[in-house]
């Protein structure tokens, strides 16, 4: 592993912020950290308490054990996916349609 862990667990914490769309102010506000921790936190630059990290986990919808988990793909690729993901909930069955086929060309190539 090339990162500290440290600075994995910040990331982590950073993607399911954002995924929950949610400012460092806000996501500050629901744990009861300043926005600065926050940020700390999510550079790899400060520590967490092992209650902290129930209460994050509380707060951004997920199991605390998700925190833990080391992804295969690069945490920027996994928010593309997600963003996709979510672009693709309100997409209508037409679209998906397309969207699927244009896909398919598209890695065919």
């Amino acid at each position: 592993m090339n990162m500290n862990f440290k600075k994995l667990f910040g990331q982590r914490v950073r993607h399911y912020r954002k995924l929950n769309n949610f400012s460092q102010e806000k996501f500050a506000e629901l744990v009861g950290m300043s926005p600065n921790t926050i940020s700390y936190i999510e550079n790899g630059k400060s520590n967490i308490s092992f209650a902290k990290i129930a209460v994050f986990a509380s707060a951004l919808n997920i199991e605390t054990y998700q925190l833990f988990i080391d992804t295969n793909y690069n945490i920027e690729d996994g928010e593309v996916i997600d963003k996709i993901n979510e672009l693709l909930k309100v997409a209508t069955r037409k679209q998906l349609g397309i969207i699927l086929n244009l896909i398919k060309n598209i890695l065919d190539t």
